[in-house]
């Protein structure tokens, strides 16, 4: 009995190392023929333009102007919000849509007729990646002209 047990003991510690040894050299194989994961571009913004002037750090709205084009340089993009919010903390919420591209085939832009609207805004630019799951933003300072502003 003690002879069974001792060569049953044997064969299994033999086994057990011999399926270790295996799995191992399997799983090393395994993880050398795995493709490391394809990663996708980033969604970038490389450029803003207006096309008013900006002047110290704010673009400058003319006093007569009832619509405003913006244009963006950017990369793997799928698709670009145009967003407005007053200037101060904490006012995303009052955001407003004022337009978006879906197709950048001639370039990002839109251009936006805002009537008699007196600014004092960010706008607001997000670029949704082609990607489906990645976004940039950056924003704008757009500022009514008026008799105050010093050069």
């Amino acid at each position: 009995m003690k002879k069974n047990f001792a060569l049953l003991t044997a064969w299994a510690i033999l086994t057990l190392s011999a399926c270790t040894s295996e799995n191992e050299t399997l799983e090393r194989a395994d993880a050398s023929t795995v493709p490391t994961e394809v990663q996708l571009p980033l969604t970038k913004i490389l450029e803003v333009r207006t096309d008013f002037e900006e002047k110290h750090g704010w673009v400058i709205v003319p006093k007569d102007s009832r619509s405003m084009t913006i244009s963006v340089e950017a990369e793997h993009v799928d698709t670009m919000l145009f967003w407005i919010a007053p200037t101060g903390t904490g006012t995303w919420r009052e955001r407003e849509l004022i337009g978006y591209d879906i197709d950048g085939s001639d370039g990002w832009s839109i251009t936006w007729d805002f009537g008699d609207r007196i600014f004092h805004d960010h706008i607001s630019i997000q670029a949704l990646g082609s990607d489906s799951s990645t976004l940039t933003a950056t924003s704008i300072n757009v500022h009514s002209e008026d008799e105050t502003m010093g050069d």
